[in-house]
């Protein structure tokens, strides 16, 4: 395909990636505390929602190297592209769970790859946690990960092959607010990715009628973001430079 064909391909593609991610900011709600089997001890759990595809006619005009080399699979401590084998701190949710079901099908509609769509609970760790889960299919494979410091961080190492069979190894990291919906860009892929922060309930502790305590407003933790409010918009977060 000539370059000047390609453009008008491009330029549609972006417009449908800046529609599909307006339109669900708007709808980005925080997950209810809901109990889910397996997630007990979780000190830290958040919902997590990850759409990755392919983005055709895209990169060409990039430099990539003879040799991708390969993702370490090895480091993985769990699979999330099966039921029933997800790993220490993450439990898949069921399919009905899933908010980013439209932006897969008019991504489709439009031609693009969908490699993988899933959306777990993961208890989420520290920087300096080892917490790799598989993903992908048999085009694309990889890993994936998800730690917190004062931001939520997420980090991919996938490889890509083509029909052409030439490979593509995708390093990407991104710093990311939590409660918010990202879109992460390649030249060769894209990502969405939400998160929402699960909203657990201590159990109340037991206080003579005469010592209930008064009503106070909610105190943000240092670092962390307050909820949004319904119907408003989250606020947009900058790649990190």
């Amino acid at each position: 395909m000539e370059p000047d064909q390609l453009l008008p391909i491009m330029k549609t593609m972006s417009r449908l990636l800046l529609l599909v991610i307006t339109a669900l900011l708007g709808n980005l709600t925080l997950a209810a505390d809901s109990p889910l089997p397996g997630t007990a001890g979780f000190q830290s759990p958040y919902d997590v929602e990850l759409v990755i595809f392919e983005r055709f006619g895209q990169g060409l005009d990039e430099q990539w190297p003879e040799e991708a080399g390969t993702p370490d699979i090895s480091l993985a401590v769990g699979d999330l592209r099966q039921p029933g084998l997800q790993g220490p701190d993450a439990v898949l949710l069921p399919r009905e769970d899933r908010q980013l079901g439209p932006s897969v099908f008019t991504l489709k509609q439009k031609g693009a790859l969908i490699h993988e769509h899933q959306a777990w609970r993961q208890d989420i760790k520290g920087r300096s946690s080892n917490s790799w889960y598989l993903v992908g299919n048999q085009r694309l494979t990889g890993l994936v990960r998800i730690s917190r410091g004062r931001f939520l961080h997420l980090e991919t190492d996938l490889l890509l092959t083509t029909d052409q069979d030439q490979d593509y190894r995708i390093q990407l990291h991104r710093r990311m607010r939590g409660d918010e919906l990202h879109y992460v860009d390649h030249p060769k892929i894209g990502i969405l990715i939400r998160t929402a922060r699960v909203q657990t309930v201590e159990p109340a502790a037991s206080v003579p009628e005469t010592e209930i305590p008064a009503t106070a407003p909610p105190v943000d933790e240092p670092g962390e973001q307050r909820s949004p409010t319904p119907g408003s918009l989250p606020r947009s977060m900058p790649d990190p430079t």
